[in-house]
């Protein structure tokens, strides 16, 4: 990733998350500011690193598709607001191990938990045969790397080290190739609906 300019390095998180609505550079200098920090403290919660990583990526693209909802203007409101999300979506992942151990004891199965894809939330509400025109038009702008990772992760849920392997590269890159297809794919469409 490119290193920030050192004027958007200098804002707050709440300035940063202003200024993501219109540049999504700002969103990445505040994704590189907390995502270290966020990630240990989700393995620590989860005792999981693979579910430590899902968990911070999905916890990123929930803020970043949720950028308008944030209101905060404190110098610790987007910390405070993205470990809240961060705090939803673990209590998801553990009810959700619950449930399928639950399910699994009453049909006599002993099979080990299987975490679902971090974008299910996402995947729910985006069905691939009713996108509307600005989503598919915008879609079909990104690269073919990234729609591919957008396709791998979103729609056929697969996990990142799967969409890495379909793609021949680092789980790194395909987290990437589908953060910032989706973050252009937000800013087309925003775009799209100003005009």
């Amino acid at each position: 990733m490119d290193r920030p300019a050192p004027a958007t390095s200098r804002l707050s998180d709440a300035e940063l998350l202003a200024a993501a609505r219109r540049d999504p550079g700002a969103f990445e200098v505040f994704m590189q500011r907390h995502a270290a920090l966020l990630d240990r403290w989700l393995a620590a919660q989860t005792r999981d690193e693979a579910a430590a990583h899902e968990l911070m990526a999905e916890t990123f693209a929930q803020a970043w598709l949720g950028l308008r909802r944030f209101r905060g203007e404190d110098a610790g409101a987007g910390a405070a607001w993205l470990y809240g999300i961060a705090r939803n979506l673990l209590r998801q992942h553990y009810r959700r191990g619950r449930l399928e151990t639950s399910a699994r004891q009453r049909l006599g199965m002993s099979m080990p938990t299987v975490h679902e894809d971090a974008a299910e939330e996402i995947a729910s509400r985006i069905d691939a045969r009713e996108l509307a025109p600005a989503v598919r038009e915008a879609f079909a702008e990104l690269s073919a790397d990234q729609r591919r990772a957008i396709a791998y992760r979103v729609i056929d849920e697969l996990s990142y080290e799967e969409v890495a392997a379909q793609l021949a590269c680092t789980t790194t890159t395909a987290r990437s190739r589908v953060f910032r297809g989706l973050r252009t794919l937000r800013a087309t469409v925003a775009r799209g609906a100003q005009t």
